[in-house]
């Protein structure tokens, strides 16, 4: 786990704010897997009552919208960002700064 990004107020605060703007925050990145074209893609929705949802996908570009043949394909609901920030810098292989990519704070 990476402590320092889910106490980071900073990071919470910004992506609190872009969920309230916008409505979700998506991370998508294209990538070789060993040699061959894949795309990973994130996102975070708000539910209401401070409830966020969750998804992770992560698959070979020749097997777009075939899920079960994807390296993860990931869905889960949390009752508060903190928690969906804290599973994502725990569990998945995103960074604060791919966020901070996808929210252009850099």
């Amino acid at each position: 786990m990476n402590p320092a990004a889910v106490s980071d107020a900073k990071l919470v605060a910004a992506v609190r704010r872009w969920l309230g703007e916008r409505r979700a925050l998506w991370i998508n990145q294209a990538y070789l897997h060993e040699g061959e074209p894949a795309q990973r893609e994130y996102f975070l929705k708000p539910l209401g009552g401070g409830a966020i949802q969750l998804g992770f996908d992560d698959w070979l570009d020749r097997y777009e919208d075939a899920i079960d043949l994807y390296f993860r394909h990931e869905r889960r609901g949390f009752d508060s960002l903190e928690r969906a920030l804290a599973y994502t810098f725990e569990q998945l292989s995103l960074g604060v700064g791919d966020f901070s990519r996808a929210m252009g704070l850099r």
